[in-house]
């Protein structure tokens, strides 16, 4: 609960919040940190997904539609950073206002796509979805991609489950 002081005034102002905590060791998550932080950054230093504009030859429209998504992008990523800065997520817990649940959604899908282009590129998604893949032969950064793949996946679920 906040306190909102404007002109004087105090009201009390209730965010709705999403926690959970995750089932992971947080020695675990903190190792698999400065890959989450690695991949966060090379995908935010791409434009984001490319959807079409469904009418490309209004440029005013097209233009509108660029901004749009890429403000889009911006406010997923938001919340991911918010959501993997917070000292809570350190020690294995989320905590997310309801109103950017689906934002941090989408961004951690956008997550989830990237460690799977640059970390675990070696593997099928059926093997990356079912588990099925035999940690002690992989290559350590292989292993660290793999659970934070894991750790993201976890998160989704949870969020679904609580939005749903």
């Amino acid at each position: 609960m906040s306190s909102n002081y404007k002109n004087g005034d105090c009201r009390q102002s209730l965010k709705k919040m999403i926690d959970f905590q995750l089932r992971v060791d947080p020695r675990i998550l903190r190792g698999i940190l400065p890959e989450l932080e690695k991949t966060f950054v090379r995908a935010s230093k791409s434009s984001g997904v490319g959807f079409a504009c469904p009418s490309p030859l209004d440029e005013d429209f097209a233009d509108a539609w660029e901004s749009g998504l890429r403000e889009e992008f911006l406010n997923d990523r938001k919340s991911l950073a918010k959501m993997l800065r917070s000292q809570k997520f350190q020690h294995g817990y989320v905590e997310v206002e309801e109103n950017e649940a689906e934002d941090l959604l989408r961004s951690i899908t956008e997550m989830r796509l990237a460690l799977r282009e640059h970390s675990l590129s070696e593997f099928s998604d059926e093997a990356l979805e079912s588990g099925e893949i035999e940690l002690k032969l992989q290559k350590s950064s292989e292993k660290i991609g793999y659970f934070a793949y894991l750790v993201m996946a976890e998160i989704q679920e949870n969020l679904i489950s609580r939005i749903s």
